[in-house]
């Protein structure tokens, strides 16, 4: 049974299906059997001085191999003015919703504004935050508004914050992922199987199951 890996900046390997993220500002050269994520991260979104950024962002969307926009999101880390990075996630969150595509959200520091975004716009395609580590408060505040949660390889820290949180969201809002980072896959499903007290190969069938039901394009 293949390993979903939602989120990952690498190509897929053998064993694994999910979405390889792909930044808007390079070219779009899709590799056979991939499936990709395209959008603007929040780092990225002074470097777009124009508005033909959309176009392409929506020309991709259509694309039969992109099945998700993102990642996108908002991040207080960075220099970037917090209004300049919501302006563009808004945008992003608008296609998104007329393609009917899923959003891959990056979030530092701005659970509380993606909580505020989500009451004021209701949206109707599923919003998954990446590399989730949020506490156990903030989780069941996103879990009303219905979001979805990817966690990675923080989760193997086994720190007690991030174990209490995860083991609050429910089987069908969950997916793991990769990043950037070199840890295999299993390893995380290996971890996550444990503390859930269930076998590998029954988390790989409900991750898949939900992926399935996600995206129905691949």
């Amino acid at each position: 049974m293949n390993f979903v890996n939602i989120h990952t900046h690498n190509s897929l390997e053998n064993g694994q299906i999910g979405l390889t993220d792909h930044p808007l500002q390079i070219p779009f050269l899709p590799k056979k059997g991939q499936y990709y994520s395209v959008g603007i991260h929040p780092w990225s979104v002074d470097k777009f001085y124009d508005v033909l950024w959309k176009n392409r962002l929506e020309e991709l969307a259509d694309h039969p191999q992109v099945a998700a926009i993102g990642e996108c999101g908002l991040d207080r880390v960075v220099k970037t003015s917090l209004n300049l990075q919501k302006k563009f996630f808004i945008s992003q969150l608008e296609i998104a919703e007329e393609k009917q595509l899923p959003v891959i959200i990056h979030a530092v520091h701005t659970y509380s504004d993606l909580l505020e975004i989500s009451k004021n716009r209701n949206p109707s395609v599923p919003w998954i935050i990446h590399g989730y580590n949020g506490n156990a408060e903030t989780t069941g505040l996103l879990l009303r508004r219905n979001f979805y949660f990817s966690f990675g390889e923080s989760l193997l820290k086994n720190q007690k914050k991030l174990n209490s949180s995860f083991l609050k969201v429910p089987f069908e809002r969950m997916f793991f992922e990769t990043d950037e980072s070199s840890v295999p896959i299993k390893s995380i499903y290996k971890f996550a199987s444990d503390l859930l007290n269930k076998s590998i190969e029954e988390l790989q069938k409900i991750v898949l199951n939900n992926f399935n039901c996600m995206f129905a394009k691949i």
